[in-house]
């Protein structure tokens, strides 16, 4: 382990922000840079030690190896994260295009959501997993939001609240409860699991999360997150009267004045229930 990696592993225990999942992708970002410093020829850094030559240099490499701008990104949320932590903000520049970044359009043209029926829920064999899958298409949960659910502490009576601890972010939010097959499976849930969260009391988060991945993997399913899609769709029709723009519906400069507040409003609220603040996260999910 270099000087450079030890000192960075230890800047993310010193500010462990957001989920357990959001710390240890930082950590594992962060041990990736130093090593990628470390090959590039920066032989003695430390958390200091950074500058613009190293920004450039690792946006370099980066592009060479041919990495998506999403990953690049990504990458970039590290290297500010590090540079906030060591008050050196001013050697990033504060946009990624100026570094040669492309921008990469957030807003869908077309669905990417999925809906599972009972056939389909029953290929996996695995109860708490099940329910977990269940969650994520009824709530619009995230994959660790809905494993770390606990129905003692989350169901209310007309809406669920799940703790920060649980959320991208450590954000906590609530999310309404408007239908049948959502009260359904809250009284299902509160019947087989009283206590604790769906995952076993044998298994820790890490098992879990893999066991999803692996049990998920052979029933043949892949890009679950698209049951969350598929609630930012329901979900917004339910409040406009009318399908968002993937499914066919208007597009927002298509609205009259009294439509477009409508459907702002419920954009901001569908924002809110999947867990962001921010208007523009709702074109991801439904187009514009």
């Amino acid at each position: 382990m270099t000087n450079l990696e030890y000192e960075l592993k230890n800047l993310t225990y010193r500010y462990p922000e957001g989920s357990f999942k959001t710390q240890a992708e930082r950590r594992f970002g962060m041990r990736r840079i130093a090593r990628e410093l470390h090959e590039l020829g920066f032989r003695h850094m430390n958390t200091r030690s950074l500058k613009p030559k190293h920004v450039e240099a690792l946006v370099e490499s980066w592009k060479e190896r041919g990495l998506t701008v999403g990953t690049l990104k990504v990458y970039m949320t590290h290297l500010r994260w590090w540079a906030e932590k060591v008050r050196k903000n001013s050697v990033i520049p504060r946009r990624n295009a100026d570094l040669g970044i492309p921008y990469r359009s957030q807003i869908a043209t077309e669905s990417r959501s999925i809906t599972m029926d009972e056939s389909m829920f029953a290929t996996i064999k695995v109860e708490w997993l099940r329910y977990a899958l269940r969650l994520q298409q009824e709530f619009g949960l995230r994959k660790e939001e809905a494993m770390k659910f606990r129905p003692g502490y989350a169901i209310q009576h007309d809406h669920i609240r799940l703790k920060g601890s649980w959320c991208k972010g450590g954000r906590p939010r609530v999310i309404p409860i408007c239908t049948t097959k959502q009260r359904e499976l809250l009284d299902e849930l509160a019947n087989r699991f009283a206590e604790g969260s769906l995952i076993p009391s044998h298994l820790s988060y890490k098992q879990a999360r893999q066991k999803y991945g692996k049990t998920t993997y052979r029933a043949g399913w892949r890009k679950l997150h698209g049951l969350r899609h598929g609630y930012a769709e329901r979900r917004y029709e339910a409040l406009v009267g009318w399908p968002p723009p993937v499914l066919g519906g208007p597009h927002r400069k298509e609205l009259s004045d009294l439509d477009l507040q409508i459907d702002t409003k419920a954009r901001l609220a569908l924002s809110r229930e999947l867990g962001h603040n921010r208007i523009e996260v709702t074109f991801t999910y439904l187009g514009n």
